[in-house]
């Protein structure tokens, strides 16, 4: 288990992770570079992806302590909320989700290589497309 000192969600370029949720915010701008709103599904998705190429940790808020998040744990849930939350039939969700910063780059590359990223950007233009007053 690894210990990362500074505030949870600090961007300033000295704490070791970001929370998932802003990590899916950086991916979807790369990903869908003139689309200016984010929707929350959307982000969702992206989470699922970047769990498929990078570990995910859950962040104790007491002692800023990071566990890493099982895959078969992500398997059992699903992304809610833009990201922030993974939510589970019978239990408690998980929350405080981050991921690396360094390890972000090439995770958005892998996304942008990988026929994934060719399949969101599908949904997204469609959503686009069939119904742009509910894209928020």
């Amino acid at each position: 288990m690894s210990v990362t000192l500074g505030a949870p969600d600090s961007y300033d370029g000295h704490v070791d992770h970001i929370p998932l949720a802003r990590a899916a915010a950086l991916a979807y701008e790369r990903l869908f570079p003139e689309q200016g709103t984010k929707d929350s599904k959307t982000l969702d998705m992206i989470a699922l992806a970047l769990s498929s190429v990078m570990p995910l940790y859950q962040r104790n808020t007491d002692n800023e302590a990071l566990r890493r998040v099982d895959e078969a744990e992500i398997a059992d849930g699903r992304f809610t909320r833009g990201a922030t939350t993974v939510e589970f039939a019978h239990r408690p969700p998980l929350r405080y989700l981050v991921v690396s910063r360094e390890a972000l780059p090439a995770a958005i590359e892998k996304l942008m290589s990988d026929s994934l990223s060719a399949t969101l950007a599908a949904v997204q233009q469609r959503r686009s497309c069939s119904n742009p007053s509910r894209i928020s």
